[in-house]
């Protein structure tokens, strides 16, 4: 019954492009497939890093699944008839001067210079840096969007298995620069960054036999500092005995790390007191912990609206678990999902529109998007275990983890939001529970 309903559903999307008045095409993709659009990015075989740089920028370009890279017939930049007669749209070319490169990005159809000789600072110890910075110049002028070449993807892999532990490994969006933030000697979970990218929020817990304490045995949220790898408690002391207090004298338990507020002044999670857990608000200015909700029910997984005066998050409070939406203060909280399932993991796109989640049908995973206030609700991607979605800083993408079989290795699915531009992006080991950084903004 699902599959023919998302069957129906992929038949009537539609795909619009307009031109703007800055000449730039904007490229709006809602529920259908955008045909990618012809781009040609002229070789210059003479400098090695020039090679090199085209090579990442194409494959940037291609993966966003909005571009369709052409080859250089070496047809001369200033003949836009015969490149139009070659089906391009779009002509990038340029040169390596020194330590900079000097590009110019044109409409092949109007004849306009969207980037007219833009100069862009070679970083000679991280190439890729700046492959993804010229992408995400050419990705903004066509469509009018953030570019996202230049984040990185943070997620959760596992070192041993008896007892298990795991640690946060770090690598850039394609899949490249791969690096361990912790090393692998504890259990940690669900990683989150910061609104500015620099802080990674994060739950952890030893799985060592000597932690006696009950304090040490409660599960603690961790705030890593990528500048300098450093991390530190978010709660203190005083705060985590008295919700061991709270607890009857038992170790304190969590089930996601928190998600930062969009001016990451406070964190959302949920804290389980005697089996119930409830939302919080943790105020990092002034060190106060809020509730929001009761210890009734199991209500977990918040998250803030991109503005801030909103939160999203699943309660069980019906029976099962379905995905409501409360003000920021924990008042008018309210249901918004269907029946027909048990929902999960809801996070709020960055443009505010969409909100993504799991939704898990008998013994069906998929990935689903509803609109606020719980209406066109559609469901994208399916599989033995599909789950943790996040957004890309444009609300255009999505990655989450997929796991194929019970035997398969867990990776992580990047796709658009129709589901039908999906891959999976190659990690040495496991990998689930990513958490996407946002965008750098290029320098203008």
């Amino acid at each position: 019954m699902y599959k023919v309903l998302l069957k129906k559903i992929l038949l009537t999307i539609t795909s619009v492009l307009i031109i703007s008045n800055v000449n730039a095409l904007k490229i709006e993709i809602n529920r259908g497939q955008t045909k990618p659009e012809p781009i040609v990015i002229k070789k210059n075989n003479n400098h090695d890093t020039l090679a090199k740089l085209i090579a990442i920028i194409e494959n940037d370009l291609k993966l966003s699944a909005l571009f369709n890279i052409l080859p250089d017939n070496n047809i001369d930049i200033k003949n836009l008839k015969e490149w139009q007669k070659q089906g391009v749209r779009f002509l990038v070319y340029g040169k390596q001067d020194g330590d900079q490169v000097i590009f110019t990005l044109i409409d092949v159809i109007t004849g306009k210079k969207l980037i007219n000789n833009k100069v862009v600072n070679i970083n000679q110890s991280n190439i890729r840096e700046t492959a993804h910075a010229i992408a995400d110049y050419i990705y903004e002028r066509v469509t009018n969007e953030l570019g996202y070449f230049k984040t990185k993807i943070v997620y959760v892999t596992t070192v041993n298995n008896a007892p298990r532990t795991t640690k946060l490994v770090m690598m850039d969006q394609d899949g490249a620069n791969v690096k361990s933030l912790t090393n692998g000697k504890e259990l940690v979970l669900s990683p989150r960054f910061s609104s500015t990218g620099k802080n990674i929020a994060y739950i952890a817990y030893t799985t060592s036999k000597k932690a006696r304490d009950t304090l040490d045995r409660s599960v603690h949220v961790y705030i890593c500092n990528l500048e300098d790898n450093s991390r530190r408690r978010l709660l203190n002391d005083s705060i985590m005995k008295e919700l061991i207090k709270k607890n009857k004298g038992n170790p304190v338990s969590m089930t996601y790390a928190p998600r930062f507020s969009p001016n990451d002044q406070s964190v959302v999670f949920a804290i389980i007191i005697e089996g119930k857990s409830a939302i919080y608000k943790y105020n990092m200015t002034d060190n106060k912990l809020i509730q929001l909700t009761k210890h009734e029910n199991i209500d977990t997984s918040p998250c803030y609206s991109p503005d801030g005066k909103k939160i999203v998050f699943t309660s069980n409070r019906v029976g099962t678990e379905a995905l409501y939406v409360m003000n920021a203060n924990g008042s008018n909280q309210h249901k918004i999902s269907q029946e027909g399932g048990k929902y999960s993991q809801p996070v709020w796109s960055p443009r505010g529109d969409l909100i993504a989640f799991t939704k898990q049908i008998n013994n069906d995973f998929y990935i689903g998007l509803v609109k606020p206030d719980g209406s066109g609700e559609r469901l994208i991607a399916k599989a033995y275990l599909v789950e943790a979605p996040i957004w890309s800083s444009n609300g255009r993408y999505i990655v989450c983890t997929y796991q194929e079989s019970s035997s398969a290795k867990s990776k992580i699915l990047f796709m658009d939001l129709t589901g039908r531009h999906r891959r999976k992006i190659e990690t040495k080991g496991d990998a689930s529970s990513p958490a996407w950084s946002p965008t750098v903004k290029n320098n203008k």
